[in-house]
């Protein structure tokens, strides 16, 4: 991972990993310049070193003045690989200077990338860890660590030669230090800075001319055009996870692959070729497998909520559920110990020599179809995770991310304007119709539309009671004392109050209201013709 920069080449790309000897230094970037940071060997009083360290990058924040994106080297790696290699081939050429900061820049043991930028929402912070404006990146990095303006820091990832596994054990180590052994030196004295073996830095300066301006031009207009052409989506969902999925006894990461097939097909109308990625790691060398999650019975289970519901009664849609989730599970299990198809047939297409016959199965459109992933997905759900998230892997297509805690499900959705906000709305949707599905399946049609029409009733007297607390009330009015009830709170005084109440607390099921609070106005526009079919 460390001293590894991916290089762009006349044919493909090649990587380089750099000998320790020539990488003991790290890259900066702000404000649209790099610069090396030279640290020295660790001495005895880590915190002394911390603060020297610290002091430099202060240094960089305080001094370094803007310059203009025109003129940004970071900006080319985010260019078309074939325009990055003719702008690379140019820069070298323009000074030896050039070749010299750009050798110095690509050996760094890693990119520590100081950001102007405050991002505060989920939606923010994805952003500006994917992307930002290009200027103080060099994506062609192994990783780069990025720190903002107000605090958060994130991760960027060159995906070629690691995976989520290798990433998040170095991302752990890098939390753990920063939340540990640099809170402890923040408080920092002159003694500590004088102690500290010196660190040093410089700028890396770059040369131009006109034929490099043109080429950082049309890398800008590059990247401004593509990040423009893409939506990024996130959903935090709290209504439930894994916890309450476990109840389900199904599989919690299978539950949410059938949430994504559901949510698609209702937007879509049609079963997409779904890549989810499946650890590899127990094998020398191993990285990821393809784990299919359309079989058959989730292609029948979507069909059966969206195109004929009535068709299908509650049971034996839940039936078909948890038959896909099952069958997700054992095909992901398969994959790990080494029994997936993809990588396999991938290898014995790659080792084609230039001339020999291609086997038609690599030209079925069958196949060609179901491996044109219009789903990529992928979980981590490691605690130290704010978000995360990558990019579509095809033009029509969806990159969704994904982490499952105890009681939260959340979502990061990337596509070329394809409606990411509606597939996570659609997530929601799904989310909340699989658990009102595996829940209530044991029930009779209308003992289910009893408990929809108490949960009505209940809401008809929230909105009634949220009309009537904006009206004046007589001071003489005295209301009469109450029961205590388990749901009474502070608009327990108001009489349409005590219907609400009394309604909660005559609910036999919290699955039925936690489930269909969020979407009874959607339930009785399309009269809930999915889960109460006329055909039982």
């Amino acid at each position: 991972m460390f001293a590894t920069c991916r290089h762009p080449g006349e044919q493909r790309d090649w990587t380089e990993v750099y000998p320790r000897s020539e990488s003991t230094h790290i890259a900066v970037a702000h404000k649209g310049r790099y610069f090396v940071l030279r640290v020295p060997a660790a001495s005895t009083n880590r915190h002394a070193d911390i603060a020297q360290i610290e002091r430099q990058l202060q240094i960089i924040i305080d001094t370094t003045a803007q310059l203009e994106r025109a003129k940004s080297i970071g900006v080319l790696t985010a260019a078309l690989r074939d325009d990055w290699y003719t702008a690379r081939e140019c820069l070298l050429q323009v000074s030896s200077d050039n070749a010299a900061s750009l050798r110095v820049l690509e050996s760094s043991a890693f990119l520590v990338s100081l950001e102007s930028v405050a991002p505060v929402t989920h939606k923010e912070f994805s952003l500006a860890c994917h992307c930002s404006d290009g200027t103080d990146r060099y994506f062609d990095k192994n990783f780069q660590i990025l720190v903002f303006a107000n605090g958060r820091y994130g991760f960027n990832g060159e995906h070629s030669l690691t995976d989520a596994t290798t990433d998040m054990r170095l991302c752990n180590v890098l939390v753990h230090d920063v939340e540990t052994v640099a809170a402890e030196a923040q408080v920092t004295t002159a003694g500590d800075v004088a102690e500290g073996a010196p660190a040093t830095f410089e700028e890396l300066h770059f040369d131009y001319n006109n034929e490099l301006l043109g080429h950082i031009q049309r890398a800008v207009e590059y990247f401004d055009a593509t990040v423009a052409a893409h939506e990024l989506s996130t959903l935090v969902f709290d209504s439930f996870g894994k916890e309450q999925i476990k109840k389900m006894k199904v599989s919690p990461d299978a539950f949410v692959q059938m949430a994504m097939q559901l949510a698609y097909y209702r937007q879509f109308r049609h079963v997409p070729a779904t890549y989810e990625s499946a650890s590899t790691k127990a094998f020398a060398r191993g990285r990821t497998e393809t784990s299919r999650s359309v079989s058959a019975h989730s292609a029948a289970w979507c069909k059966a909520m969206v195109d004929h519901p009535e068709t299908t009664g509650l049971h034996a849609k839940a039936e078909l559920l948890r038959q896909s989730i099952a069958n997700q599970s054992q095909f992901t299990a398969q994959c790990a110990k080494g029994s997936g198809i993809d990588r396999h047939l991938l290898g014995l297409e790659f080792a084609l020599q230039e001339g020999e016959e291609r086997h038609a199965l690599f030209e079925d459109q069958v196949f060609t179809g179901s491996r044109h992933w219009k789903l990529s997905t992928s979980q981590i759900s490691d605690p130290i995770l704010a978000a995360y998230g990558w990019g579509e892997v095809v033009d029509d297509g969806f990159g969704v991310a994904y982490r499952i805690e105890n009681n939260a499900l959340h979502f990061n959705v990337v596509s070329q304007r394809m409606g990411s906000a509606r597939l996570c709305q659609y997530l929601a949707d799904a989310l909340m119709d699989m658990r009102f599905l595996l829940t209530n399946a044991h029930k009779q049609p209308h003992e289910i539309m009893a408990e929809v029409d108490a949960v009505a009733n209940v809401l008809t007297s929230i909105k009634l009671l949220s009309s009537s607390s904006s009206q004046p009330t007589t001071p003489t009015e005295t209301p009469a004392p109450q029961p205590e009830s388990r749901f009474r709170g502070p608009f327990a005084e108001a009489p349409v109050a005590h219907a609400m109440v009394d309604g909660l607390d005559r609910l036999p099921s919290n699955e039925v209201i936690c489930a269909l609070e969020a979407r009874l106005s959607r339930f009785v526009k399309e009269s809930l013709s999915w889960a109460l079919p006329s055909t039982s």
